[in-house]
């Protein structure tokens, strides 16, 4: 049976370097971290080589790379509007890649594990509703809207200002897909902030998910 205790534990140190999404001051954007486009690839406008697999997705015209990291077995690529910061954002897309997991831990239990651990991050009510399997090439996977109606709002050291410091809280939530791939585990999220929530008027859910998310789709994993 997948996620032992000490799997498990693994699961929650890779959460802990996703709660950072986002949180982060950003670093220049590395222009070889793009493979060619072509072939099985030719309906994607960005195609990323996170270790043994190649991972791709839409990028809206008018977004940016904002950051990019990969240590330790995770693998991580943001993205904002391109008059946006990781340091403040409106709407945010994160790709990670978590090396070796896939053995450890299904989708759905990633994210089980990752609505547990996000209420450390969270000041208010954790949403977390499943929507259920999914599939991307063949690979298993499983979505679930994940948020959180108060977020501290965190902006990250700049030239201006060179520690970190909050802001008024906001509300934050986002749509979440991980994959199962050969090997390692992938996560695609979008996430959106805005004014504070109550859990049972989010402003995402199932009913507008698919709008949500659709100009970044169709995903593929090569």
């Amino acid at each position: 049976m997948k996620l032992a205790l000490s799997a498990r534990v693994g699961v929650i140190q890779g959460i802990s370097v996703l709660l950072l999404c986002g949180l982060m001051g950003s670093e220049s954007a590395q222009a070889t971290l793009d493979k060619p486009r072509g072939g099985d690839y030719a309906s994607h406008s960005h195609v990323l080589p996170v270790f043994g697999q190649q991972l791709g997705f839409n990028l809206p015209s008018g977004w940016k790379q904002a950051h990019h990291e990969e240590r330790d077995g995770v693998f991580m690529a943001e993205f904002v509007p391109e008059l946006e910061a990781l340091n403040q954002w409106s709407t945010l897309f994160c790709v990670q890649g978590f090396k070796g997991m896939a053995e450890s831990a299904s989708p759905k239990q990633f994210l089980d594990a990752m609505a547990e651990a996000y209420q450390a991050a969270c000041d208010g009510e954790v949403v977390y509703q499943k929507l259920g399997a999914t599939q991307v090439d063949g690979h298993e996977g499983f979505q679930a809207i994940l948020g959180c109606t108060t977020m501290p709002h965190v902006h990250g050291a700049t030239q201006f200002n060179p520690s970190d410091f909050t802001s008024n809280p906001q509300g934050e939530i986002g749509y979440y897909t991980v994959v199962s791939g050969k090997k390692d585990l992938y996560l695609l999220h979008k996430s959106m902030r805005g004014d504070v929530f109550s859990a049972d008027k989010p402003p995402l859910q199932a009913a507008n998910s698919a709008d949500f998310i659709s100009a970044l789709g169709p995903f593929s994993l090569k």
